[in-house]
């Protein structure tokens, strides 16, 4: 099915806008990876520890109803399992499919008990069987070994191998973790070019592998290696630049989300915060974005400075509310999350600076695209780098929801958090909604209100305020989606969630 068919509004809404086109194929890893979950994006390590039971009871904890003149009401109207992945369990010594297929098996053995109640009567005979029979279960957990060994003894370490050893991080033992990030670290350790497919393999590896697998010593280390890669400027290409952007935002996301402390403030947190702030006078804007977002999670990693300093303690009341947001995610405690960003807000000393003011960026913007002023101009003004925004751990949230199907629930979120209007969060949140629309492993329902969403962002000035920049991005996003062909076959693996009950 083309994507165009979902997508009425991108003609009758949207017109036939121009786009400025993206040189790194509009937005490197914003889309769907084949070989993630639905929903689920290079983000979501936090989620690993919830549980059903603490997310479907999310939605009971926000007692006031949604204001349908910020989202209508017919946009994810309901919360939904996430959608599921067709394998096939296997008898006893059976083939298996593919590596994708295998992990699936070995997450279902070490689902929790939170995570059983959901699943359907087949999948809980097929894991007490195979928990029973030793042999099998063995045999399953060495053919993952297998993978591993014959990815550290291949001399190429090519693209297609990185990412088939990289699907195993959500199952690897805490030994194996280690072992498979000390090979990609010297892959990309070395001098000369950058290898892209072992540095991409490297985040992905820090966001699947259990958060209590991570060593902060070995995230410090690989966060020094990928920040002096970063700002070794010569002969850096755009695409290198911003691969390597991402590699550091994925490592800061763990860092956060295992309370890391003490970055070196000279060696490491202050090059770093100042490398990235420059960034914001480069042209292309998905790398500055990119730079914005890893310079406010650098931001929730405290540096070793003394806590006396009046900065720190300016500092430290922002880690207290990151600490409540951590919290509340943990348990989606959505009025307390919330409650941690206004923490954060006053952490600051003020209210939130839209840098972009709502009223005065309409009234100009026809004149800005009579001027021809491009994404660029208009997403310098957007994005501030300045310590005082609680867009990140916002979307931080939103990931959360987004992953366990959630939808009502990450509609609330969004219409209530007190940074709805930045456009930083309204970037972010695009950058969501685009992802859901592309991924055919939502339903088709799902994927129209992703795109009704962005249209709403788009024509209601009064409730989303009148970003050019944000427009643009959304036009952006449509044209990718309605120029894309086709429902590739995603696979959901990294959760056992997957064979759910059918309700």
């Amino acid at each position: 099915m083309a994507y165009a068919k979902l997508f009425p509004l991108a003609k009758n809404v949207f017109g036939k806008a121009q786009t400025d086109a993206h040189p790194l194929s509009w937005f490197r890893g914003c889309l769907h990876d084949q070989n993630q979950p639905a929903g689920l994006s290079r983000r979501h390590t936090i989620a690993s520890s919830l549980s059903i039971g603490s997310v479907r009871s999310a939605r009971e904890q926000l007692q006031q109803p949604d204001d349908d003149t910020i989202v209508p009401a017919h946009i994810f109207a309901k919360n939904l399992c996430p959608p599921p992945i067709e394998f096939k369990l296997p008898e006893a010594d059976e083939r298996l499919e593919s590596t994708p297929h295998l992990v699936w098996c070995l997450n279902l053995l070490k689902s929790s008990p939170s995570l059983e109640v959901s699943l359907e009567p087949t999948a809980h005979k097929w894991i007490q069987a195979t928990t029973n029979d030793t042999d099998e279960e063995e045999r399953l957990r060495t053919m993952a070994t297998d993978v591993m060994r014959a990815f550290t003894r291949d001399e190429l370490k090519d693209a297609k191998a990185v990412a088939e050893v990289v699907l195993l991080a959500p199952i690897l033992k805490k030994n194996e973790s280690h072992e498979l990030l000390r090979v990609l670290y010297t892959g990309i350790k070395h001098p000369g070019p950058l290898n892209s497919p072992q540095l991409e393999g490297l985040a992905q590896l820090i966001l699947g592998v259990d958060p209590t697998h991570l060593r902060a010593d070995d995230l410090v280390k690989v966060l020094e290696l990928l920040s002096n890669r970063l700002m070794d400027t010569h002969q850096q290409t755009a695409q290198c630049m911003y691969q390597l952007a991402m590699a550091v935002s994925s490592v800061l996301d763990a860092m956060v989300d295992t309370k890391v402390v003490g970055l070196d403030r000279e060696k490491l947190h202050e090059p770093l915060s100042s490398y990235l702030n420059e960034l914001k006078k480069k042209s292309d804007p998905f790398l500055v974005y990119q730079a914005a977002y890893s310079y406010q999670a650098l931001w929730c990693v405290p540096d070793n400075e003394t806590t006396g300093q009046a900065a720190m303690r300016r500092i430290w009341k922002v880690l207290q509310g990151v600490s409540e947001l951590v919290s509340a995610t943990k348990g989606l405690d959505l009025n307390k999350f919330i409650e941690g960003l206004v923490n954060i807000q006053k952490g600051f000393g003020g209210p939130y600076r839209v840098v972009i003011a709502a009223k005065s960026t309409y009234d100009r913007m026809n004149s800005l695209v009579e001027r021809s002023q491009s994404l660029m101009d208009s997403l310098k003004e957007g994005l501030s780098f300045q310590k005082k925004r609680g867009w990140y751990s916002a979307l931080r949230g939103a990931d959360v929801l987004i992953q366990q199907g959630e939808l009502a629930t990450f509609k609330q979120l969004v219409c209530k958090v007190p940074c709805r209007c930045d456009p930083a969060f309204q970037w972010g949140l695009c950058q969501r909604l685009g992802e859901m629309a592309a991924n055919p492993r939502w339903d088709e329902v799902t994927r129209q209100s992703a795109i009704e969403f962005l249209g709403e962002i788009y024509k209601n000035d009064e409730a989303w305020g009148r970003h050019y920049s944000v427009k643009q991005w959304v036009l952006n996003i449509l044209v990718q989606l309605s120029s894309s062909s086709g429902d590739s076959q995603g696979m959901w693996v990294a959760c056992p969630i997957a064979i759910q009950k059918k309700h």
